[in-house]
């Protein structure tokens, strides 16, 4: 069972004082030594006691709870499944709380465990208690078992699917008002099991003409910004979005507003997610990305860098570090609204993390590269901006992307035909880039070959300096 789901499934269940007290040596008298749940066990469950009946499936309700998977092979092999398929009904409260927790503990095994469920009659039972049940720890656990039988395969996803399983879920977070939250949350981790699925699914259909629409909806409308539900819708969609042509039809549905909003939000989970569908849509689409600008992304991006929050910055670098790989429209918004000074700032900043400084240099390399060659005028700015110097500290750390990021940048200063080349030159023999490429030079690392070589070009071609040529 993923996390999201154990949580959901724990947090439906209220244990007696008394079970958390059991002694769980008890447990092993469940399971003989031939791996199948003790013989008394089963006639009791199978027995016309309704007593007996109740015992034997509080018995194995703690069973699966304490021991969890350990315990699913022992109830197959004990052929105990079909009947506690057949008992679980409307009808018996607490028996169907018991065999239902037990059968959703079967839907956390192997694919082929899982599938033995199905065909046992899982689904309609499942399907039953999540519309029907008026027991919330039985409705709550149905939920779940119905989420782990879509995100266990897509054969199982689509017999789901077939069998009406998605629409209990869907029917709860499109009313989210007239169900228990505990129930929404369930409902959203299920959802989330099926779009772990896109990228398997050949048709995904009802991905789009019912996941989706339900997804939007409930982010668009969830006027609660707290973790649980709609930061776990937010991963549904991120999930979605993995599919390009799932994407383009995302952007029909005018969420990216609301995705920009969400990036503010004051609860950092959520704004970790949102950032995750945003940084998504500018890895994909250039639509998307002009969306998003229009939206007010960037002055997002500008608060993230600026806040106190590492992981914040670290995700907003990352999505900027997109942008200016997109249109050269985006990259000069990128630089009207001011943030290639802020970006140059996280670069230089021998305390933030190695990958924010990564994604930092990224970014400024990616404006350089790519449109400062024909646009002279960005440059400037990132010279204005202290880009250059910084290309050359970030020349002395230890990663080879880094290396190699940097000595790109370099060259677009000192070796681009611009008005500002001379100045770059002296600029970088000011800041000590001299020594700085004759250290790179030296660099004994095998896998930093060709940077040895274009930090020897740079010394004799560019900065016309003396300069052998390294050793190989």
């Amino acid at each position: 069972m993923n996390t999201e789901a154990h949580s959901a499934q724990n947090g439906a269940h209220n244990r007696d004082d008394k079970d958390q007290e059991f002694d769980q040596s008890v447990l092993d008298g469940y399971i003989t030594e031939d791996n199948v749940i003790a013989p008394e066990i089963v006639d009791a469950l199978r027995s016309n006691d309704q007593s007996a009946r109740l015992e034997a499936a509080a018995k194995l309700h703690r069973l699966v709870d304490k021991r969890e998977t350990a315990s699913i092979q022992p109830i197959i092999n004990s052929g105990i499944l079909q009947d506690i398929v057949s008992m679980i009904s409307l009808d018996e409260g607490e028996l169907q709380v018991h065999l239902n927790a037990v059968l959703v503990t079967i839907t956390t095994g192997s694919s082929q465990q899982v599938s033995l469920a199905v065909e046992t009659g899982a689904i309609p039972k499942f399907i039953l208690l999540a519309s029907s049940s008026t027991c919330g720890e039985a409705r709550g656990d149905a939920i779940v078992g119905l989420g782990n039988i879509g995100g266990t395969s897509r054969l199982l996803g689509d017999t789901l699917v077939g069998a009406g399983g998605l629409k209990p879920l869907l029917d709860i977070l499109n009313s989210p008002s007239q169900h228990e939250d505990d129930d929404v949350y369930s409902a959203a981790v299920a959802i989330k099991s099926f779009t772990r699925r896109v990228g398997w699914s050949t048709t995904g259909n009802y991905m789009v003409e019912d996941v989706l629409p339900t997804l939007v909806r409930y982010i668009s409308d969830s006027a609660n910004e707290t973790p649980g539900s709609l930061e776990i819708s937010l991963s549904a969609l991120d999930n979605i979005m993995r599919s390009r042509t799932l994407l383009s039809t995302i952007l029909d549905t005018n969420i990216i507003p609301r995705l920009v909003q969400l990036c503010t939000s004051p609860s950092s989970s959520i704004l970790q997610h949102a950032l995750l569908c945003v940084g998504r849509v500018l890895e994909t689409s250039d639509e998307g990305t002009g969306q998003l600008i229009h939206a007010g992304v960037l002055e997002v991006f500008r608060s993230c860098i600026l806040s106190g929050e590492a992981r914040d910055r670290g995700s907003a670098c990352f999505a900027i570090s997109n942008i200016v790989a997109t249109t050269l429209e985006c990259s000069e918004a990128l630089i009207e609204a001011g943030l290639v000074p802020i970006v140059v700032k996280v670069a230089s900043d021998l305390e933030e993390k190695p990958k924010t400084r990564h994604y930092a240099v990224w970014t400024l390399l990616g404006l350089s590269r790519n449109w400062g060659h024909y646009h002279h005028e960005i440059l400037e700015t990132l010279m204005e901006a202290n880009s250059l110097e910084v290309f050359f500290m970030t020349l002395k750390l230890k990663e080879a992307t880094m290396v190699g990021a940097s000595l790109g940048g370099i060259v677009d200063f000192v070796g681009t035909e611009w008005e500002g080349k001379e100045s770059a030159i002296q600029r970088s023999k000011a800041v000590g880039g001299v020594a700085t490429l004759r250290a790179v030079k030296l660099r004994p690392e095998p896998w930093l070959a060709a940077e040895r070589l274009l930090a020897h070009k740079i010394l004799k071609v560019h900065l016309q300096v003396f300069s052998l040529p390294p050793r190989v």
